[in-house]
């Protein structure tokens, strides 16, 4: 039946005119590649892992808590979370 519809022989195969007839209807039979991603996105899918997620919410936690906590107005207080979210950043870079 596929011999009938596409006008071959399965012992023989396609005569060389009707190959390229099929080439220049078709294209070249290849699969299209999907595009590369960018930097960005690169960046992102690197911060989107469980223990990364994880991670820039402990430093989140640790910032608000020493920003309501009685040593609020001491700089060093907020040294683990911003060193947490540095280190992340960069490991994500």
């Amino acid at each position: 039946e596929l011999e009938r519809h596409f006008g071959t022989d399965v012992a023989r195969g396609l005569t060389t005119k009707q190959a390229e007839a099929n080439l220049a209807r078709d294209g070249p039979n290849e699969l299209e590649k999907p595009p590369k991603p960018t930097l960005l996105m690169l960046f992102i899918l690197q911060l989107t892992g469980f223990v990364i997620v994880l991670l820039l919410v402990a430093a989140a936690a640790s910032i608000t808590v020493n920003g309501t906590g009685p040593n609020k107005e001491d700089a060093l207080s907020y040294t683990t979370g911003m060193a947490i979210f540095i280190i992340v950043i960069i490991n994500a870079g």
